[in-house]
């Protein structure tokens, strides 16, 4: 009988309801914690991982809009406010005119090119304009054989690629030359790199076959 008493009189104690109530909110707590946890860490693994693979398509769609983009002969190809346009292309021993023609070290490629200045000031066209590529290797324009290619038999320049100024709605169209290796002028994976300028912030490649 009084052990029954003093149960009671325990449980009727303030003090132990109080603490009862704190370890009950404090387990609860604890438990919503864990859980709020691993579902915020699980939602931002999910945000990663779609930003990573919404990242790899961009990516991927981008290398593939580049991959597919090509240009070929006789067709507009527009760098910046310049417009080129690759006519022909013929390997040749020499160039200009047959009294005093300029001979090729090797193998001269002769391209033929009209550009347009789509801007609204004139651009001073050089035949620097112009580089030949194949691969990973990069070739220069002869510029003394591109101004002696641009003149005709009574030995006037009709158009020398040279320091020329070319006025906003104007074109030109002219011969670049380049001197290389015979197996590289008849190659048939050739391309002509062309620039919006003389820094060529611009470029685009036309290929050549």
């Amino acid at each position: 009988m009084a052990k029954d008493k003093k149960k009671k009189s325990i449980f009727k104690r303030w003090w132990f309801w109080v603490l009862a109530i704190i370890v009950i909110i404090a387990i609860a707590s604890g438990g919503e914690s864990d859980d709020t946890t691993q579902s915020t860490d699980k939602g931002e693994s999910t945000k990663a991982e779609s930003a990573s693979a919404s990242k790899e398509t961009k990516t991927t769609d981008t290398d593939s809009a580049k991959e597919e983009k090509s240009f070929g002969m006789n067709e507009e190809v527009k760098v910046g406010k310049m417009t080129y346009k690759v006519t022909s292309k013929t390997p040749a021993d020499q160039v200009g005119p047959s009294a005093l023609p300029e001979k090729a070290s090797q193998k001269f490629l002769v391209v033929e090119v009209t550009v347009k200045n789509g801007g609204d000031k004139a651009v001073t066209v050089d035949s620097n304009f112009f580089k030949l590529k194949r691969g990973g290797k990069t070739y220069e324009a002869n510029a003394t054989a591109s101004m002696s290619a641009n003149q005709d038999e009574s030995g006037n320049i009709t158009n020398s690629f040279f320091l020329q100024q070319l006025n906003p709605d104007s074109e030109m169209s002219g011969k670049v030359v380049f001197d290389v290796a015979p197996e590289v002028a008849a190659a048939t994976d050739l391309q002509l790199q062309v620039q919006t300028g003389a820094f060529g912030t611009e470029t685009e490649l036309i290929n050549l076959k």
